[in-house]
């Protein structure tokens, strides 16, 4: 038997960094599940458990995010 499909409202909030950066923070409902932030030319996308992965992208960095989401919660 298959799961039934549930709508999911992802949102991602942009804060300013002290240093003049952009750290894009991902939501999923009221629960913030990770950040992903600007380091030395990459991004780094972390977890709020504190894992963090190094990613080329930001839309690479959300997608792991949500990966790990969906994975774990979902």
């Amino acid at each position: 038997m298959s799961k039934r499909e549930k709508a999911v409202q992802v949102t991602v909030d942009e804060q300013k960094l002290p240093n003049g950066e952009t750290m894009s923070v991902l939501k999923i409902g009221k629960e913030t599940i990770g950040t992903v932030q600007p380091l030395e030319g990459r991004f780094a996308a972390q977890l709020t458990d504190g894992d963090v992965y190094h990613v080329k992208t930001v839309d690479e960095g959300v997608e792991v995010l949500l990966r790990d989401y969906h994975l774990h919660r979902g």
